[in-house]
């Protein structure tokens, strides 16, 4: 985690703004406290979409973006340990 005593910020979804806009805000808004975590959501982000369908929920596409999301994270805990530490 980036700032582990930053506080979280009060984010409400706007209805004034677009689905897409909400996102951009929530993303922004999760950078400020985890960065590492901001980047790998976003890079992730369709996948996530493709959880929720019309209401209905894609347990394959589940699965698809929590393997997708253990690997990155497995890729940041590996650029985080200094040479030779196993």
């Amino acid at each position: 985690m980036t700032d582990q005593d930053a506080e979280p910020a009060c984010l409400r979804f706007d209805e004034a703004k677009s689905f897409s806009d909400n996102c951009r805000t929530f993303l922004a808004s999760l950078e400020k406290v985890d960065a590492d975590m901001a980047i790998i959501l976003r890079d992730n982000w369709a996948a996530l979409i493709a959880v929720v369908r019309e209401g209905e929920r894609d347990s394959k596409a589940r699965g698809e973006f929590n393997s997708k999301v253990a690997s990155a994270l497995d890729s940041l805990l590996k650029s985080a340990k200094p040479n030779g530490a196993a």
